[in-house]
């Protein structure tokens, strides 16, 4: 008999110490006030930037035409100029020759306008997504190479 009353005590002890735990877990907390929270910011979502295209690789036989785009006085100094491309097919480009490398067989002004045929390796992209081609539409060459076609055995 007296084993039953401590398996009964300790039962009882066991289950108060239970139910006690569960109270607690369920009251709340008197002595600490609760933290302030911080303010609701919507977070803007950022639209990601347009990029342009990735230009077409291209490599173009035919002619260098020159624009002079902001006349200066032409006794003191020429204008800035723009460069055109004319391929032997009839497609026309503005050229653009800002790190081409030139192999030429004579200096580059003997190439543009006087009907001289040069081969130019670059890409193309499109004129509409580039912000500086003041109205022109269709498509910009990028040169990085401008070739004499008979270099570098020249006449």
């Amino acid at each position: 008999m007296p084993r039953l009353l401590t398996a009964t005590a300790v039962a009882a002890a066991l289950t108060l110490m239970l139910a006690a735990q569960l109270y607690a877990q369920d009251v709340p907390d008197r002595w600490m006030p609760e933290p302030p929270k911080p303010p609701k910011v919507p977070i803007p979502i950022r639209e990601l930037p347009v990029r342009p295209p990735i230009g077409v690789p291209v490599e173009l036989k035919g002619y260098i035409y020159a624009v002079v785009v902001d006349p200066v006085d032409p006794a003191r100094m020429p204008g800035r100029t723009e460069y055109y491309f004319s391929t032997v097919d009839g497609q026309f480009y503005r050229l653009e020759l800002g790190s081409a490398k030139l192999y030429l067989c004579s200096h580059f002004t003997d190439y543009v306008g006087t009907g001289k045929a040069v081969i130019v390796k670059g890409y193309l992209r499109s004129a509409l997504v580039l912000p500086y081609t003041r109205g022109y539409g269709g498509y910009i060459l990028f040169a990085t190479e401008v070739r004499d076609p008979a270099y570098p055995r020249c006449r």
